[in-house]
């Protein structure tokens, strides 16, 4: 976390239940340094998508009533990190429109995987994102979610992979994106 200034807000988009939420916040708190944890989600599922055809949370949003809100924030709960974490039950673009532009020192993509939610996600969020700032995201697999790297590679063909199934753009520091 040193790589970021204190103050420093950090986004997930795609919250789902809270785990990624609870791993970051950890993180922070373990860095003895202030900064913002943002989740942001619709709650509502993605529906069916990849090649597998997956709807990966209707079980979550069927036991909630048609949202998988009150389980997300019981989950944050649980994790001890209620006061380290903030979330915004929205649609993404939404979500990114209460944002200032450059104001963002990370920004994390794990919300809808197909190509055209990807971009509108990329597109949204990407001003946001402070000079030197990070733009990632999740489930950069060719096989399994060709919309997301397609989407990647055609709004940000400077991305790199890095981890397991992940992308980061840094924004360059005189950025006029």
């Amino acid at each position: 976390m040193t790589t970021f200034a204190e103050g420093s807000t950090f986004v997930e988009v795609g919250s789902y239940l809270g785990r990624s939420l609870c791993s970051l916040a950890e993180v922070v708190n373990k860095s003895n340094r202030e900064y913002t944890v943002v989740g942001v989600d619709s709650c509502r599922g993605s529906g069916r998508e990849g090649t597998a055809a997956k709807d990966s949370h209707a079980a979550a949003v069927a036991d909630g009533g048609g949202t998988l809100a009150g389980q997300l924030h019981r989950n944050v709960l649980a994790c001890g990190f209620a006061d380290r974490v903030h979330l915004l039950v929205s649609p993404s673009p939404a979500a990114a429109a209460l944002f200032a532009d450059g104001s963002l020192a990370w920004v994390h993509l794990d919300a809808r995987h197909e190509y055209d939610s990807v971009l509108a996600d990329i597109d949204g969020w990407l001003p946001k994102v402070a000079p030197a700032g990070w733009l990632s995201g999740d489930d950069y697999d060719e096989q399994w979610w060709p919309g997301v790297v397609a989407a990647v590679r055609d709004r940000l063909p400077d991305a790199q992979e890095c981890s397991t199934r992940q992308w980061r753009w840094v924004k360059p520091q005189a950025s006029s994106r």
